[in-house]
């Protein structure tokens, strides 16, 4: 008895040549799992790998400064054409070479997304700017206030226009869809979300700057191109010409021609963009694009024409409208205010038409019906954590890809350093909110790793509890009556 009880001994292991291998490999495996210091080479190197872009934007600001006569307008290689062209239609060819057509075409019919980004970028973002504009501008002392494009204590006058100027112009091209894809959310909307932003900000741009800059206020900042006549009309008919010629060519005709490769060469395309990593290439090609902007308004001392109290205000004001607008497009995308989903709403007033006792009040019936269509139309405006983290990077952004040409088409024809003042506020905000972007990546990715509790095909406890009860279909009595009523909340 008392053997059976005893507990049997572990067995005896002998110390063999594979034995001590084994040991070995193992103290080695801990070894490489400890962390290395924040020092190391290898850490170094995969942070500067990680950053390259952010880096890169720090890199061509330095040579912008260092060398503006090189890539400037009329400089040594010619920027606005071999950049403005060049570089710009590499960057859409690419971008048609790598888009699928198919995915292209399923994005396309979710309107919902975009309304809501387009809404936010073109609308919401822009209206937001021009009022902070306007509280700025009445609020600057007389005394202080500045001369237009002189150099004083306050605000430059263009700095301001040059705000509202970077609030109507479409999202940024690369970057929006690298960080998507890092943060790990919905690349397919970024993309089409960012084509869709850049083809119909050619059109929207032009009318939205002549609108808010239609006050005598802002008289001075109303858009007028290089070969424009006196009259809003002729100026506007020289903007979109100019407009449908440059950006046709950089923008149009590069991406439909990536599309047609694309669809006629299809494992051709995927084997060279895979080999030669092309989205990499686009993304120098746009580090190109800003080393050019930069170069000619340090050619022009555009940042020494301007007060230092503008410089400030601008670096501050660009970092709390990413924030601020960041935070703002997740709460709206994902709705945390209404119940995760109306099942439950929908299962208590088919139960209470059958089993309780009927409303006399019919108004107050109708009233009911029509809070919950409305609750109907706000839920399916919630976004699932993949396509909200798509909005939050291309609904905030602002690019310089269709921005730097658009604008210099609208003040075409006003002085080389009074256009590139206008554009230092989208210049700035494209490099704070790549440096700000490179921080939320790891929020997005953090958050992104989590389940999603609105979308989430997991049961609810209600339905568990309805469920539940039906072992034996064929029975009768509760398990029958607790079946209908699980079909019924599946039907609601």
């Amino acid at each position: 008895m008392s053997n059976t009880l005893r507990s049997p001994s572990p067995p005896l292991t002998t110390v063999t040549g594979d034995s001590k291998h084994l040991d070995t490999a193992q103290a080695h495996t801990k070894a490489d799992a400890k962390p290395r210091k924040w020092y190391h080479p290898v850490t170094v190197l995969g942070f500067l790998l990680d950053n390259w872009f952010l880096i890169g934007i720090g890199v061509s600001i330095v040579l912008a400064w260092r060398f503006p006569n090189v890539a400037s307008d009329g400089g040594v290689i010619r920027s606005e054409y071999s950049i403005k062209y060049g570089a710009i239609s590499l960057i859409f060819l690419i971008t048609g070479l790598t888009l699928s057509t198919s995915s292209l075409y399923n994005q396309i019919k979710n309107w919902k997304l975009h309304l809501f980004t387009q809404g936010f970028s073109f609308l919401f973002f822009p209206a937001v700017v021009f009022a902070i504009v306007n509280i700025v501008n009445a609020a600057q002392d007389q005394g202080e206030s500045q001369s237009q494009g002189g150099k004083g204590g306050g605000i430059d006058q263009y700095i301001l226009a040059g705000l509202i100027v970077m609030g109507i112009m479409p999202t940024t091209v690369a970057s929006n869809i690298t960080m998507t894809r890092l943060a790990g959310g919905n690349v397919e909307s970024a993309t089409i979300e960012v084509c869709i932003g850049n083809l119909i900000g050619a059109f929207i741009t032009p009318l939205l700057c002549s609108a808010f800059f239609s006050s005598d206020t802002w008289s001075f900042g109303r858009p007028r191109a290089s070969d424009s006549g006196g009259s809003t009309a002729d100026g506007l008919r020289e903007i979109y010409k100019q407009l449908a010629k440059q950006l046709g060519l950089a923008i149009f005709v590069p991406l439909f021609v990536g599309q047609i490769i694309q669809n006629v060469f299809p494992k051709q395309t995927k084997y060279v963009c895979n080999k030669l990593r092309l989205a990499k290439i686009s993304t120098f090609f746009l580090l190109l694009l800003i080393w050019s902007v930069f170069s000619t308004q340090f050619e022009n001392r555009a940042f020494e024409s301007v007060s230092t109290a503008s410089i400030i205000f601008l670096v501050f004001l660009n970092l709390g409208l990413y924030a601020a607008f960041t935070l703002l497009c997740v709460f709206l995308t994902r709705l945390p205010f209404l119940p995760p989903t109306l099942a439950s709403q929908n299962t208590l007033s088919a139960l209470d038409q059958k089993h309780s006792v009927p409303i006399a009040d019919t108004n107050e019936s109708l009233g009911r019906d029509r809070r919950r269509s409305w609750r109907k139309v706000v839920h399916s405006f919630r976004f699932n954590k993949a396509e909200s983290t798509a909005i939050c990077f291309c609904a905030v952004a602002k690019g310089m890809v269709v921005g730097a040409p658009t604008l210099s088409i609208l003040y075409g024809g006003l002085p080389e350093k009074q256009r590139a003042i206008l554009s230092i506020p989208l210049v700035l905000y494209q490099g704070q909110q790549v440096a700000v972007a490179q921080i939320l990546v790891y929020f997005f990715k953090k958050w992104n790793n989590k389940p999603d509790k609105y979308f989430d095909d997991a049961p609810s406890p209600a339905s568990k509890s309805q469920t539940l009860p039906i072992v034996n279909k064929g029975g009768r009595g509760s398990g029958g009556s607790a079946e209908i009523r699980s079909e019924k909340s599946r039907d609601a």
